[in-house]
């Protein structure tokens, strides 16, 4: 798997884990698990940094900053303005950061000079100043589409976590962010894994969702995660809340869903690649 660590040798180096949340579709739970899974694991210990890729911003809000503060965020890290440490900010739990985005980061891509590699703009400035390094682990949060912003997180990222809802229309769409995921591989970054799929929005207690994700696990060289993200009220108040569900309902079945994949995907830091 071609999750970016060092590998360890006689000494510990430090570890960074970079992955990119994506799907083509809205409502799937992307900007839920990068903050809900970053949550999880920097209470585990981990350095996490959340990295928001989406106009919209949710992810920002979502961890209780305002995107329309008067503060440097990705637009201008991306833009060459600020080093990425100077915007990345500190949030109210311990080991979390973010790299807040606001509206402006939609006008962002036309600012750039014309280049074919500008979506590397966004990797480079977070490997120029050393941020990245700092981390255990970086994830990604991107809109639902496969512009600039999602191509900008896949160019950056080692790995590929693509929530999946359980329903036909999202099922379809996974093909699209395969093909996406091939194309960034073949252009701006050979590296770039699909790490798995995580279901959401699973009711285990319909046929519908059984079937489903049934279907899910029998895809060839994909793997599911054995974690599936049930819909709860809890979840949706933690978006309005801007506080993580391992702090805002801490002994919920949600948090400890996300708790359970943060688990999973630790256990890959046990053998590292080579």
């Amino acid at each position: 798997m071609a999750i970016e660590r060092q590998c360890k040798l006689s000494c510990r180096f430090q570890v960074t884990v970079s992955i990119a949340c994506v799907s083509g579709k809205g409502g799937v739970g992307k900007t839920t698990t990068v903050i809900n899974l970053g949550a999880a694991l920097a209470e585990q210990g981990k350095r996490v940094l959340l990295v928001d890729c989406d106009p919209q911003s949710n992810l920002t809000s979502g961890v209780g900053l305002d995107p329309y503060d008067e503060r440097p965020g990705i637009a201008a890290v991306i833009g060459g303005h600020v080093e990425a440490a100077a915007a990345i900010t500190e949030t109210s739990w311990p080991n979390l950061w973010v790299l807040p985005a606001s509206p402006d980061l939609s006008a962002v891509e036309g600012e750039l000079a014309s280049s074919i590699d500008k979506e590397l703009a966004l990797r480079d400035a977070l490997r120029r100043d050393g941020a990245r390094a700092t981390f255990d682990y970086v994830l990604f949060d991107t809109p639902p589409s496969f512009g600039f912003q999602t191509i900008s997180a896949l160019a950056a990222a080692g790995d590929v976590l693509i929530p999946v809802q359980m329903s036909g229309f999202a099922i379809r769409g996974l093909k699209e962010v395969l093909r996406t995921v091939h194309l960034v591989r073949g252009r701006l970054n050979p590296d770039l894994a699909i790490l798995g799929i995580v279901p959401t929005f699973v009711n285990l207690r319909t046929r519908f969702s059984r079937q489903l994700l049934d279907g899910l696990c029998e895809l060839a060289n994909i793997r599911v995660f054995a974690t599936v993200i049930t819909p709860t009220v809890k979840l949706q108040e933690t978006s309005l809340a801007g506080i993580p569900i391992t702090a805002y309902a801490s002994s919920s079945k949600a948090a400890a869903a996300y708790r359970e994949l943060a688990g999973e995907i630790a256990e890959d830091e046990v053998a590292p690649s080579v």
